[in-house]
């Protein structure tokens, strides 16, 4: 473990955990959102040596960048995080690293938010995207990458062309880091009461809320918004699924690698890093989060 994530792991433990252990009412959820996206501006990234461009997609922006002069074969599609209430963005050097040493063009839709758009809206969105993309790209030249709520959002498209008949070929290549669901089965909620002893920025008790806060009127059906236990992943491409093992999401490992098996999804890794925590990748100003943003761009690169 580095010095500088040993520093922080009781900061975060105050400032994030402790918080999110004070309920919240699914008024306060809607108040919170808005006060949070009120404060966002769009604009697009500045990085000298690199070209952006604002794709409209569904009324949507997406942003669009790539190294200057270059005319990319590949394409990355970043799904962000941020709980599916505002857009986590990658910083800037980690854009120019997925552009640079990949050789990809690199996609960022900013999908419809919670509370005023629902699960439906977000996967219409991507789909839509995906649909454009592949007017540019071959199926197999296109990767996923999402973080936290934007993994879930990979899975939740995934399945959601499945469910559809799969009108649109898959990406070549999904890679989920840190994703949960709505729905947990008693075993992987057992493991996540122990697992949370460690988890520096969740509980399992956190579960309990999200039903009531993503799907208040329990309108959608079960595929949307996931249960690792059951879902259907029948025609998922190659995948890759980042956990930090001391994240209480990494309780859903043993149920992916089960469905996985069950679906006959036949290229796949869940990798559980020991003692990381929440969507460790993205962090990469840590020695940690670093080596795992090498081994996903080494991933793209292939």
């Amino acid at each position: 473990m580095s010095f500088l994530y040993s520093a922080l792991k009781p900061i975060v433990r105050k400032l994030v955990k402790e918080r999110a252990h004070q309920e919240e009412s699914y008024e306060d959820f809607v108040r919170v959102s808005h006060e949070i996206q009120a404060k966002f501006r769009f604009a697009l990234p500045k990085i000298r040596g690199y070209e952006f461009r604002d794709e409209m997609i569904d009324g949507c922006h997406c942003i669009v960048g790539r190294k200057a002069g270059a005319a990319p074969e590949r394409a990355l599609v970043y799904f962000v995080g941020g709980g599916e209430r505002r857009w986590q963005l990658p910083s800037r050097k980690s854009m120019a690293r997925y552009m640079d040493e990949t050789g990809r063009e690199l996609w960022i839709p900013l999908y419809p938010l919670y509370p005023d758009h629902d699960i439906l809206d977000e996967v219409g969105m991507l789909c839509d995207l995906h649909r454009r993309m592949l007017e540019q790209y071959a199926a197999e030249d296109i990767a996923w990458l999402g973080f936290s709520a934007g993994a879930n959002l990979i899975m939740s498209t995934g399945r959601h062309l499945i469910r559809l008949g799969n009108p649109l070929p898959m990406p070549g290549l999904m890679i989920p880091v840190s994703c949960c669901n709505l729905s947990i089965s008693e075993e992987s909620y057992a493991r996540m009461e122990e697992i949370g002893k460690r988890d520096i920025m969740m509980s399992a008790a956190s579960m309990k809320r999200f039903p009531k806060w993503y799907d208040p009127d329990g309108k959608f059906p079960k595929y949307l918004w996931g249960c690792a236990a059951e879902d259907d992943y029948t025609g998922f491409p190659k995948i890759i699924m980042y956990f930090g093992g001391d994240e209480i999401f990494a309780a859903e490992a043993p149920e992916y690698e089960k469905a996985f098996q069950r679906c006959g999804v036949r290229d796949y890794t869940v990798h559980v890093e020991p003692g990381l925590f929440h969507g460790y990748p993205m962090f990469s100003f840590v020695k940690e989060g670093r080596q795992g943003e090498d081994e996903i761009i080494g991933y793209l690169k292939q």
